[in-house]
């Protein structure tokens, strides 16, 4: 099989990728947030990437937990994603993007020929690529989900690693709301268009409303989410012995 993008993994809760290339830890953003610096260190409080850090502070809790969601993207194309940390699988359109500490992995189902008159239909081939196992999502990785699914997907910790990119721009302004039960928080910047991230109480983002890690603009909606995942979830797809073979050349 070809292989994926190397990815180092980090044994961190939780690791947010900001400007599509750099990463941003959130739990190492809360501990420098959350300690008393001396007064000859201190610097000026930067109010929207503390919005950012109590937001991701939730999300955090929420990434901990298993889950299984259902995302609305704006081609009307629904993307489900697994979560057991620190496993996580993203499903749609024929997608499917795995990555567990054992292997990741992305799997797209082709086309199937039509059937001969009166033969069964022909199940859809599937070709699939491999690569190293990861304990968190790095920012290749980041940017492989998104361009799996066509540019118009991310994500969840990704979405929050894209608010705090923002917050540390020139010219930035933040705001927050609520959508339904879903804590919300909006941030602009000089030449940035306003982003918007909802994180609802179980900690799953609710909204998101921004630019993607493939740098196209999208808005996903919750739909739905229940507080289990089955283990075939993190199961690549079966790959037909042809295909498989020719993967591996």
């Amino acid at each position: 099989m070809a292989e994926l993008p190397r990815n180092n993994p980090k044994k961190a809760m939780l690791s947010a990728v900001i400007a599509g290339a750099l990463t941003l830890g959130f739990a190492g953003m809360m501990a420098k947030s959350c300690s008393t610096p001396t007064k000859e260190q201190q610097e000026p409080v930067n109010q929207a990437l503390e919005m950012v850090d109590s937001l991701a502070s939730r999300l955090v809790l929420g990434l901990d937990n298993d889950a299984t969601l259902q995302y609305a993207t704006p081609s009307g194309s629904i993307v489900t994603v697994s979560q057991s940390t620190p496993r996580r699988a993203y499903r749609g359109g024929g997608v499917t993007y795995i990555s567990t500490p054992d292997g990741t992995f992305l799997c797209s189902t082709g086309v199937a020929p039509s059937p001969a008159k009166g033969r069964k239909p022909v199940t859809p081939p599937v070709t699939c690529q491999e690569g190293p196992g990861a304990d968190t999502m790095s920012p290749t990785e980041a940017k492989a989900i998104s361009a799996a699914f066509g540019g118009e997907f991310l994500a969840p910790e990704a979405a929050l690693g894209r608010l705090a990119t923002i917050a540390q721009g020139d010219g930035v302004r933040a705001g927050a709301s609520k959508r339904g039960d879903a804590q919300c928080v909006s941030v602009t910047a000089t030449g940035i268009r306003t982003e918007m991230a909802c994180v609802n109480p179980a900690g799953l983002l609710a909204y998101f409303q921004g630019t993607t890690d493939a740098g196209k603009a999208t808005e996903l909606v919750l739909q739905y989410t229940t507080p289990s995942v089955s283990e075939e979830a993190f199961l690549p797809p079966k790959v037909a012995p042809a295909a498989s073979a020719a993967a591996k050349k």
